[in-house]
Parts: C-alpha cells; structure tokens; sequence
C-alpha cells in the first residue's frame, strides 16, 4: 500500500468515527456548560507543560488544575492543534520553537514564558529528542523557576543503554552485559558466547527500530546488521537478552526520594497500564535513585527472571504514559513539590483501581481480529481476542476521555492526528502506525 493510499484510508475511518464522537463531546459540553463551573485556581501557584500533543501531559495539566495550580502548556508548532490545548485545566497554551541543533531558541522560548507568566514550576514533559534540550535550558531557567528535570549529564548518562548499564554495575546493582557497537564491522566480528543470545538496540531513540527485538544470532544476521545505521555518531548498543516478565516504572524522584511510584506490565509497544505490586521492582528503582540523587522523572524497563532476580533493560528520564493511573488521584500532582516534609507520604496508584487504555488502539485491534478463519482454531481464538477487548474497554478507563473535561478527546482522535495524516498525504511521507496515546504517527527517524 502506498503511502498516500494508507494515509486516505486511515482519514476515511477517523472521519466517520468524528461523528457520533462530536455528538457525545457536545452533549459533554452542554452538561459542563449547565452543571459544572469552570476550577478555580487558589493555590497561587504557575505550573509550565511541555509535550502537549501527549496524553501525559494532558494527564499532569488535569492533575495540576486539581490542586488550584494555574496550568501553561507548551508545545511545536507542528503539534499547535493538539488536545491538550483544549483542556479545561489549560489556562494558556504556548507555541515553542523546534530544538535546533543546540537548543537555544527552544530554551530563550520558555525564558520568555518562565518570565512573563511568573512561573514556579516547571516539569518537562519530553518526547525521547527533547529530555536533553530540557536538560541543557535547566541552568538558565533554574534561575528564575524550580525545574523537575535531572541534569544534562545525568539525562544523556540515563538515555544511553549503554552508560547506564554500567552505572548499575558501579552501583552494585544487577544489570545485564552490555557491549557499546559503533559499526557493522565490530557486530560481524562479534564472538558469540556459547547458549547465550542478545538483543541489538539503538543507543539514541529510534521508534521504528526499537520494535526489532529478534535475538542474536540468528539466521541472516548478517545482511540485517550491514542495513543498521551504525556508526560512531549512532551507535548502537549489544545486550544480554534476559527472559522472564517485562514490567516498566514510572519514578518522580525529588532530592533522590521517591515521591510517585507506578509499576505496570510492559511491552515494545505499551497502550495499556494497571498497576502492579512488585517489591523487588521498587527495591531496584529506589536504591538506583538514591544512589543517583538529584530531582527528576525516571521511567525504567525490567525484565523479572523467574527466580525473581531483577534485570534492568534501559532507563527513560522522563514522564511515562502510565502516569494515566492517576485518573482517580489527581491531587497526586502534590509529589512534585513535597519531599522530606513531616506527612509527606509517596503517592501509588490503586492496584483496584481501573487500567487505562486507549479507545482507537483497541477498536484497531477488534478490527484485526476479524481475519479469515483458516479453522476453528483460529475462529476461537480471534473470539477470546475480542473478549479480551471487550473486558479491558469495560473494566478499564479510556486515558483521554473524561465528562467534565471532554475536548482533548475529540482534537487529539479528529483534529490533531488527522491534521498530521494530511501531512503526510500532501508529502507523501511513510509511516508505520498511528499512537494515539503520544499524539503522532510513527515514521522512521522520527521522535
């Protein structure tokens, strides 16, 4: 299917969806406009957003808004229409430069906010490409506002796979082998250790190719590693493949104390979070983050060996999508102020409470569902896929969606995702997939 032709299909479905949502939002909006008053905004306090075009920094702004804060979220141009934007929790919203090559008109953009709306907090809410320019707009911006964000060197050491495997070593914590690859060359003459396989990652974040997981070695290696681009200025990382259960975290740490903790099953391509009760998990994460010090957010992937050892596979320094649990307790926004405050207590989310998904991403996989049944094998389990569907949409809770706050549904499904489609057909432009959950279409090369 050619681009342009897979860029039409996906506006036709998203266009006939639009209607009974923009029926559901303007009922949602009469009943706001009828019952609910607008929040008040008492605490005094200014609170700066990045990355509105994602569902979690949506998810920040409600938490935000909740405690009294007054609410500025910040996004590129490319994303100007993105839901977020519409929240009834946004009191402003601001267009930011892209990031350049060095970051500083992106980091004189949000000086200009900082200063002109009194800011007192700001939290970066990054996409992979912007966790370092945060990082390195922090020193003039901590002059004038507090910034929930770790250093430079400490964002660059966390993002790469490598330096932070080591850093565990140097911790004395477990972490798999890891060896820094930075051409063909190196990975062809590679040594394999008998009964042991790897997995083959990029160091810099690669959307695409971060969904290849096939171990190594394996047949035709060869030919796939000589297409990689792996290079000194991108290279790649080759890690100890570890079996066992993959789990993610979500850590805002302050003054290296965990003050909001999540835990969830993972997977390459996440969309769905419940809560997960793993003391070994939270052992790692809060030793590793005390150890490190300093105040940010930190997203760790685990895989859980089944004698229980605990493997760290990388490490995000940034907020994870599965801060969405907090749907129900959105005065958790207060862990990122208080730490080591007589009372202050580390905020989790319910393990009974609802698991979040995200509706299109689960009508695209009922659709799936519905392939030509080659026997009743296939036929029964294409019928347990669609119960499983089914009872995640029942049980759960869509991210986006809320009564009180329902525009960010409808621009982020029909108006901010189509916009970029559009994009894509009038440039005819590939991309792999749709992720409704941060906003954007995934392309090689991408962010």
């Amino acid at each position: 299917m050619t681009a342009r032709l897979k860029s039409l299909g996906a506006l036709a479905v998203l266009t006939v969806l639009s209607v009974p949502v923009a029926v559901a939002v303007a009922a949602a909006v009469v009943r706001r406009a009828t019952g609910v008053e607008e929040p008040a905004r008492p605490s005094g306090r200014t609170v700066l957003l990045t990355g509105g075009k994602m569902t979690k920094s949506l998810q920040l702004a409600r938490m935000f808004a909740a405690l009294g804060d007054r609410v500025i979220v910040g996004e590129t141009a490319k994303y100007r229409y993105c839901g977020t934007r519409f929240s009834r929790a946004v009191d402003r919203f601001v267009v930011l430069p892209d990031f350049g090559d060095d970051g500083e008109d992106y980091a004189d953009a949000l000086l200009d906010v900082v200063l002109e709306e009194g800011v007192d907090l700001f939290v970066p809410v990054a996409s992979p490409a912007a966790a370092h320019f945060d990082a390195l707009a922090k020193p003039r911006l901590a002059q004038h506002t507090e910034v929930f964000h770790f250093d430079a060197d400490v964002v660059d050491m966390l993002d790469d796979k490598f330096a932070f495997c080591e850093r565990c070593h140097d911790y004395g914590l477990s972490a798999p082998e890891v060896h820094r690859i930075e051409s063909p060359t190196t990975l062809l003459n590679f040594v394999w250790p008998a009964g042991k396989r790897y997995v083959l990652k990029s160091i810099a974040y690669d959307p695409v190719y971060r969904l290849d997981l096939r171990t190594l070695p394996h047949p035709g290696w060869q030919d796939r590693v000589r297409a990689l681009p792996i290079s000194a200025q991108q290279p790649w990382v080759l890690q100890e493949f570890v079996e066992g259960r993959e789990v993610c975290t979500h850590s805002t740490v302050r003054d290296g104390e965990v003050m909001l903790y999540i835990c969830c099953d993972s997977s390459p391509f996440q969309v769905n979070y419940d809560m997960l009760d793993l003391p070994d998990v939270y052992e790692w994460v809060s030793t590793f983050l005390r150890k490190l010090g300093g105040t940010g957010q930190a997203s760790f992937d685990f895989i859980v060996q089944s004698d229980g050892q605990v493997m760290p596979i990388e490490c995000n320094p940034r907020t994870h999508s599965a801060i969405t649990l907090f749907h129900d307790q959105l005065e958790g926004a207060q862990a990122y102020y208080a730490a080591g405050e007589p009372g202050a207590k580390q905020w989790r989310p319910h393990t009974s409470g609802r698991p979040t998904y995200w509706l299109y991403h689960e009508l695209w996989r009922w659709v799936c569902t519905w392939r030509p049944a080659q026997s009743a094998v296939v036929r029964e389990a294409s019928c347990r896929d669609r119960q499983v569907i089914w009872r995640r949409v029942r049980e759960g809770k869509e991210a986006v969606f809320r009564w009180d706050d329902p525009l960010p549904f409808l621009f982020i499904n029909h108006v901010q995702i189509p916009m970029l489609l559009v994009g894509s057909l009038l440039q005819d432009q590939g991309w792999e997939r749709i992720d409704f959950n941060i906003g954007k279409l995934v392309t090689a090369g991408g962010d």
